[in-house]
């Protein structure tokens, strides 16, 4: 594994897939959010130098709607939605840690989660493609049956 965000968000999207016949629905939308954003960041850093203080704050981020409208700027080819993204950016707190926002994530709202998730890989695979980068194929994987353990 590469010390870039594009290999280690492959890594955790490797380990998240091992987690797919398990009903730990929370921790796998937040591993869908953490890959989206590692994603979607290792684009933001091919755009932009890392010391303008701004994307510096979003590299510091978990903001997935704000990271996308930086890359946007610059760069129309990743055909995301704010909103998707948005919902699944309050995933990484609301079913991640107690609180008034606390969340118990159902199985269609982790099904919706790992859709927005690998629409991300899409587009920046796409992105990598376009900018003569490397590409891991990814295949989208669903939740497994509960019926087969």
């Amino acid at each position: 594994m590469l010390n870039d965000y594009y290999d280690i968000a492959i890594n955790n999207l490797k380990y998240l897939e091992v987690t797919l016949g398990t009903e730990f629905y929370n921790d796998i939308s937040i591993g869908a959010q953490q890959v989206a954003e590692k994603l979607l960041k290792s684009v933001l850093e091919q755009l932009f130098p890392t010391t303008d203080s701004y994307v510096n704050t979003l590299m510091h981020s978990h903001n997935l709607r704000a990271i996308y409208t930086k890359i946007c700027e610059v760069d129309s080819t990743l055909n995301l939605d704010r909103r998707d993204l948005s919902m699944l950016k309050d995933y990484y707190f609301d079913a991640k840690y107690p609180g008034d926002y606390f969340v118990t994530v159902s199985r269609s709202e982790c099904e919706e989660n790992l859709e927005i998730m690998y629409n991300v890989i899409e587009e920046v695979n796409k992105f990598r493609e376009n900018n003569n980068l490397s590409v891991t194929k990814v295949k989208r994987k669903q939740l497994k049956s509960m019926d087969c353990f």
